[in-house]
């Protein structure tokens, strides 16, 4: 369904009232903008999730991160953000987030080179590659002080759930474990469909763990994913409790009366908001990350048209529309979170 720039605007206006009963006044902008500051202290460590944005990196991306109430940033692989980058480049990285009091809370790393990395792609020579890519991007969060590192879990077109776990945990087990060890860092895979990422659904996921118990390994869990496959999210997270590692947090939309004309195969009946804004229980799903003392990240996605503009993230500076829905969604999820409210 193509949004118009007046429905657009009409919407924001409606989100007013949401706007002011979760403290807004005037502008969404977080912070007036000026000179540069001293240098902020990173948030101190709790026992309870932390609230980060997930974003392509730029040093004016993490001061926002901070200006909003963020504690951090979850950063993904990109051209200026990738293994490749220089000591000295990641010494610019590390200030900046000194200077920004904006802690850079794990790595992306679902491509490298301008490919999606498949650790099981079934043609040798480019499943060597990308194991190789992936080994250099455990590498790379290492060397930023990071402790996770969010990957795909590969697929293999036309094979069985039992047979791609069963080649992802050789692979885990001979390549990449030795690694993780050597670094203290551990990996995880988002549960996004699609052809490189095979273990979308609990029947796999299931499968996986039980072929891979180190605890290195686990998942980088996206409740959003779930809803539009009608999947119940709080079920699935609390049977995987001992192995979530880090969290999305995007919600999901299902237009009905869409759906009730195209059908489940159909498109344009579901789409992704900001946290708040879709059918996530959200004090719900956040209580099972609290019943279990999940204290990593907690990143807010956002892929929400409504609450964006060109740019988008392919600029130093988000545009003010996409830092309205960051701001949003976080002014929406503190409520939920313990020692967020000050």
């Amino acid at each position: 369904m193509k949004e118009t720039r007046g429905g657009r605007r009409d919407f924001i206006k409606a989100a007013g009232a949401t706007v002011a009963a979760l403290g807004g006044a005037g502008s969404l902008e977080a912070g007036e903008k000026g000179a540069k500051r001293d240098p902020i202290p990173l948030a101190p460590e709790t026992k309870y999730p932390k609230l980060g944005l997930i974003t392509e990196y730029s040093p004016e991306k993490l001061a926002f991160a901070t200006k909003s109430g963020y504690e951090g940033v979850v950063v993904k692989v990109g051209k200026d953000f990738n293994p490749y980058v220089s000591d000295s480049q990641i010494d610019k990285i590390l200030a900046a987030s000194r200077d920004t009091g904006c802690r850079i809370i794990s790595v992306e790393c679902f491509f490298l080179n301008g490919k999606g990395i498949n650790h099981i792609d079934p043609d040798p020579a480019a499943r060597r590659e990308s194991n190789e890519a992936f080994i250099r991007g455990i590498e790379f969060t290492h060397r930023l002080g990071c402790k996770f590192v969010g990957a795909f879990s590969g697929g293999i077109p036309g094979a069985s759930f039992d047979e791609q776990a069963k080649q992802l945990a050789e692979v885990f087990n001979e390549k990449y474990l030795p690694v993780l060890e050597k670094y203290d860092v551990s990996m995880g895979w988002e549960n996004y469909p699609c052809d490189i990422n095979f273990a979308t659904v609990p029947a796999a996921w299931h499968k996986v763990f039980e072929l891979i118990p180190d605890r290195h390994f686990g998942m980088e869990f996206d409740p959003s994913h779930l809803v539009r496959q009608y999947i119940d999210p709080y079920q699935a997270a609390w049977d995987i409790r001992d192995r979530l590692l880090a969290i999305h947090l995007k919600d999901t939309e299902i237009t009905q009366p869409v759906l009730q004309q195209v059908g489940i195969h159909g498109n344009h009946w579901w789409r992704y908001r900001i946290p708040g804004q879709g059918l996530i229980d959200w004090p719900r799903f956040i209580t099972v990350l609290l019943q279990i003392g999940f204290n990593g990240g907690a990143a807010v996605e956002h892929e929400d048209a409504f609450w964006d503009a060109p740019p988008g993230n392919n600029a130093p500076e988000f545009p003010q529309a996409r830092k309205d829905g960051f701001i949003l969604a976080y002014r929406y999820l503190r409520q939920f979170l313990p020692a967020r409210l000050s």
